[in-house]
């Protein structure tokens, strides 16, 4: 019988055992181990690095398609579809119990409506009843774009009603310029010349200072988080306002310009100076030029220290005025002073030259005349909260011997090629440019097409205001592109009161808007004229009539 020598059955499984834990070790390095730089492997040795979790973001539906880009490419935060999971919320609910509020930022939007509108306000219950579906009561119908509609629909927790139209950006105006009961609510970024924008409450994001807290279209946005969390929140907070703008309203970046029609201290305006002082004439529209920054007026006599006194009842039309009225001027803050007025030698040159000298001593800038032919003709130049505005203009109607010549003093004649290439250099170098006219006078509301050549030529220039500074008649409006021509204010300081009947009384100050580097918007003032030297704001009856005529002749209604 043969024997066979067996090894125990335990000891084999023993074995078995060591070798599957000598298997996983070589596999699973310890925590803490290093392991080999495959690159070099007889060498370095590197520590396995620690990967943290990226952190998240939920931008809801309200948040700009521009805004959800930049936190893409500007920021180390994943955007997230998914809120629960997100370590930061951005959108216009306000923090909870369990979470911090961060940071907020603001988008101001507008209410408007095409240029030729005669309504100034609309109220904010009217605007949600436009929304909800119940027509206001000078307007029918709303447009929004797809982002703005997100936005609203979030904010008043319902969606539009079929009054509602949503439309591409680009088509917006378009569409409102088919219908004047049409609204819009448009992003401040996006007014431009051709809209209207609408007061609520009596603020408009068009104003200079605004009052944005009592403003309900300065819409909040809120970032929040979970609590507990600072210690990586403050980094993600400044990433956040690294990345998004804190507003699309910057007031440092705007400019308000202020233009009024002709001026001239003289005859029952000078009288009435005279016995009720330099305060009297300008006491009730003070406050429109004291809130803007570039502050105009189209003075168009000289100052003559022998002057006649002032005789209401004179019918000359040989004109200057007295030094002791120029804080009429001053106290309006008048900053830049028109000499395209043909009345500025009336009592020679040499007068003018005297006034300038004035006005240099003042700090008033000049343009459209000067001492002699190259100063007249040279635009004046600004700077304002980072914008540049230029003016230049023109004497057209004359008379010849009004006209600046190289040895006196004058207004500038219009060269048109000159004048016309000044404007498209001063485009290309960054201004806004307003350009005017001293042009030929009519006792109507607008010219017709044998009195359009000039302006549209300067318009197409590049000039984005062109202005008739010559008219005692206020006169109508045309567009060409996003340029605005307004062919006549009307009288400012002047004392035509009764001819032809109410015409010569109404007034326009044009206030333009001049937004980070480019002319947006015009807001008309309008005045009516009384005692033969002070205008007044019209009432609502006065400006509602006053603009539908206006309108009306200007073929925009």
């Amino acid at each position: 019988m043969t024997f066979t020598r067996r090894r125990p059955r335990f000891l084999g499984k023993i074995i078995y055992i060591f070798i599957i834990l000598g298997l996983l070790s070589s596999c699973i390095p310890e925590v803490g181990s290093i392991r080999q730089n495959p690159e070099n492997p007889g060498g370095t040795f590197t520590p396995t690095p620690f990967q943290p979790q990226t952190p998240t973001i939920y931008l809801s539906k309200a948040v700009p398609e521009s805004w959800v880009d930049l936190v893409r490419h500007n920021s180390n935060l994943e955007v997230l579809d998914d809120k629960i999971s997100a370590n930061l919320f951005l959108s216009l609910s306000s923090a909870t119990g369990d979470q911090d509020e961060l940071a907020s930022l603001t988008r101001v939007f507008a209410v408007a409506a095409q240029f030729p509108t005669v309504y100034d306000t609309i109220t904010l219950e009217e605007l949600k009843g436009l929304w909800g579906g119940d027509k206001a009561t000078n307007f029918s119908k709303l447009l929004v774009s797809a982002e703005t509609r997100n936005v609203f629909e979030e904010l008043w927790s319902n969606p539009p009603s079929d009054l509602v139209n949503e439309v591409l950006p680009d088509e917006m105006l378009i569409e409102a310029w088919k219908d004047a009961t049409t609204l819009a609510i448009i992003p401040f970024e996006e007014i431009s010349p051709r809209w209207k924008v609408l007061k609520i409450g009596g603020v408009s994001p068009l104003d200079k200072p605004m009052n944005v807290v009592d403003y309900p279209l300065a819409i909040k946005y809120h970032l929040v988080g979970s609590k507990g969390s600072d210690d990586i929140q403050g980094e993600l907070v400044a990433e956040i306002q690294k990345a998004l703008p804190a507003t699309n309203r910057d007031e440092s970046k705007m400019t308000v310009l202020v233009m009024s029609g002709t001026t001239a201290l003289v005859r029952t305006t000078a009288y009435k100076i005279e016995a009720q002082g330099t305060d009297y004439p300008i006491s009730e529209i003070k406050g429109w030029f004291l809130t803007a920054d570039i502050r105009h007026v189209s003075n168009e006599i000289s100052i003559n220290k022998d002057c006649p006194d002032p005789d209401p009842y004179a019918a000359t039309l040989q004109f200057c005025t007295k030094k002791e009225y120029l804080p009429v001027l001053e106290d309006l803050g008048i900053n830049v002073v028109e000499l395209t007025g043909n009345h500025l030698n009336d009592y020679g040159p040499e007068k003018l030259a005297e006034t300038i000298s004035v006005y240099n001593q003042l700090g008033m800038a000049y343009f459209g005349g000067g001492v002699n032919l190259d100063d007249a003709k040279k635009p004046l130049k600004m700077t304002m909260n980072g914008n540049k505005v230029a003016f230049i203009g023109c004497n057209f109607a004359g008379p010849p011997s009004d006209f600046a010549t190289e040895s006196r003093a004058g207004s500038a004649p219009c060269d048109m090629d000159f004048y016309n290439s000044e404007i498209e250099q001063l485009k290309n170098q960054g201004y806004s440019v307003v350009a005017t006219f001293q042009y030929n006078e009519l006792y109507e509301y607008m010219y017709d097409v044998a009195y359009e050549k000039e302006f549209h030529e300067a318009s197409n220039s590049g000039a984005d205001i062109v202005q008739g500074s010559q008219a005692h008649y206020p006169m109508g409006f045309e567009f060409v592109g996003n340029s605005l021509i307004h062919y006549g204010l009307g009288n400012f300081l002047f004392d035509q009161m009764d001819y032809p009947v109410v015409g010569t009384r109404r007034e326009f100050i044009d206030r333009h808007i001049i937004y980070d580097g480019k002319y947006i918007n015009t807001e008309l003032l309008t005045a009516l004229l009384t005692d033969y030297s002070k205008p007044v704001p019209m009432t609502e009856e006065q400006r509602f009539q006053f603009l539908t005529d206006i309108f009306t002749a200007s073929k925009m209604r």
